[in-house]
């Protein structure tokens, strides 16, 4: 059973041939073949009519329309000889910072026929976005590098899908993408210097509909961008909102795509509050000496019992370093041991791991020796480290915090916690909770989304009617500035600590400091 919900329709038609009585235009009559099937109003590009002789006529009338779905009309984008419905595919894109993923899509069955990744190749001008936006700000011929850039990974992934599944990416007839405002400034060649800076009024929140071509990319479909609701609230939490729904709920929920940045959305069926701050890159591995993003080497897991330490890397290769989710295991787990205190300081009498580093005069928890390593180092995490973090996560407590005050709740009032982002995905929950990042709600609460973006995209690719929930949030999503808030940085302080200076709000914690204690 083929969708007619789905952006891109292909219609077969078997139409009546011109005759002297009945001599209306080709175009025309396919048009009123159109309408006749519930695809009204139509156009037709120029491509496609210069398609229609000797097409329709060598093929006796019997054709497959490709019409896209423009939300006030569709558009003929292709016409083909025969009822070709049978072929019928689309792309999903989550077109992030770091990484960019596109899928392709058989639009009749929903199925996922490929999935293919790269590095997104903008981090050529800069790992973290405000570096590349400087790059490009003043430099139209920056901006441009940066774009194809962008471009170039795109080209890379449709080839590899067309390897993987043998299916031409020149024959889906739409793209839809997903990504924060920025990345869609750079991929449209748009300077996103109006997004960082004040007042904060992006060039475009949405984009549209392009042709791939003009856009610079090897692609003849139509490409449709997610619409942002603010500059920092980009298509890919508009896609992560279309998964969760909680939206239609009357339990309170909250949605927080976490990373470098904190983006979050509460609310229920009544109403819709969000906002995003900086959370900073200790979350994502980002900071420290050793400090790398999740890649093979890193260490993504740790427990420490008593005064020793056991960590696992990715792909089980001797460390080279440690990402997020292992940082977040190895603060959790100093807490939870006695190798740190409230506020973070390290305890030297805890193990014989905490070592005195005399070239920065501080100490550092070791959590790989020499002889452990791939490159013979120690690698360490130390006290300005955990500073840092410390700093990091209180970021992201406090959004979580003043969006909840701001609306007039307190986190036990959540039903649904949905988290979405690497740090969402990789992250252990529980220590994610133990250092104070979560609040301590009962673990079913939270969902884990792994790739909401991406999987919005798809949503929206196979679902049009989905675009009538997104005009829904561009007009009721109330959003914040965490930045205009008075007591924004009174409450990070207190969020400084692990996990946080009010314990009641972390009862389990508490229970499992009290039993490592006893």
């Amino acid at each position: 059973m083929k969708s007619t919900d789905t952006f891109s329709q292909k219609i077969h038609l078997k139409l009546t041939a011109p005759t002297e009585e009945r001599p209306e235009g080709d175009r025309e009559r396919i048009l009123a073949g159109l309408e006749q099937a519930g695809y009204y109003p139509a156009r037709m590009t120029l491509h496609v009519l210069r398609m229609l002789y000797p097409l329709a006529r060598n093929s006796s009338w019997d054709i497959t329309v490709t019409a896209i779905w423009q939300e006030h009309e569709y558009l003929i984008t292709n016409i083909e000889s025969g009822d070709t419905t049978q072929a019928h595919y689309g792309l999903a894109v989550d077109l992030g910072s770091t990484t960019v993923v596109m899928q392709l899509i058989d639009l009749n069955t929903s199925q996922v026929l490929a999935e293919s990744k790269l590095m997104n190749g903008q981090i050529a001008f800069g790992d973290d976005i405000l570096t590349r936006i400087i790059y490009g700000k003043d430099d139209p011929a920056r901006l441009q590098e940066i774009t194809r850039a962008t471009c170039n990974t795109f080209s890379a992934l449709l080839e590899q899908i067309e390897k993987s599944s043998g299916i031409p990416a020149a024959s889906c007839p739409m793209m839809i993408v997903s990504g924060n405002t920025t990345m869609v400034h750079f991929l449209l060649g748009l300077n996103p210097w109006t997004v960082f800076s004040s007042p904060y009024a992006p060039v475009a929140c949405d984009p549209g509909f392009f042709t791939g071509t003009e856009i610079g990319l090897p692609f003849p479909g139509i490409v449709y961008f997610v619409p942002a609701i603010a500059n920092y609230l980009g298509g890919d939490i508009t896609s992560g909102l279309l998964i969760t729904d909680f939206y239609k709920k009357d339990g309170l929920s909250i949605f927080f795509d976490i990373g470098t940045n904190g983006e979050l959305v509460l609310g229920n069926s009544s109403f819709l509050l969000a906002g995003a701050g900086a959370a900073g890159p200790a979350l994502e591995g980002g900071i420290s000496k050793y400090g790398m993003r999740a890649l093979p080497g890193a260490i993504d897991t740790v427990k420490i019992d008593g005064a020793s330490i056991c960590c696992t890397t990715i792909g089980n290769t001797k460390p080279v370093g440690i990402c997020g989710s292992g940082i977040i295991d190895l603060i959790a787990q100093m807490r939870l041991n006695g190798w740190i205190d409230v506020s973070g300081i390290l305890n030297p009498s805890a193990s014989d791991r905490i070592v005195w580093l005399p070239e920065t005069e501080e100490y550092a928890a070791v959590y790989t020796l020499q002889e452990e390593s791939a490159n013979g180092q120690m690698l360490y995490f130390s006290q300005t480290d955990i500073r840092q973090y410390l700093d990091t996560k209180a970021a992201a407590y406090t959004m979580i915090d003043c969006l909840l005050e701001n609306a007039g709740f307190t986190p036990k009032d959540l039903t649904a916690f949905y988290t979405s982002g690497a740090f969402g995905t990789y992250a252990d929950l529980e220590s994610a909770i133990t250092v104070g990042i979560f609040p301590d709600l009962p673990r079913e609460t939270f969902h884990c989304l792994q790739n909401s973006s991406l999987a919005g995209a798809r949503e929206l690719l196979l679902h049009k009617s989905r675009i009538e929930d997104i005009r829904y949030f561009q007009q009721t999503i109330y959003y914040i500035q965490f930045g205009s808030m008075p007591d924004f940085l009174l409450k990070m302080q207190a969020a400084k600590f692990i996990p946080h200076t009010d314990m009641q709000q972390y009862p389990s914690i508490a229970a499992k400091l009290l039993q490592k204690s006893s």
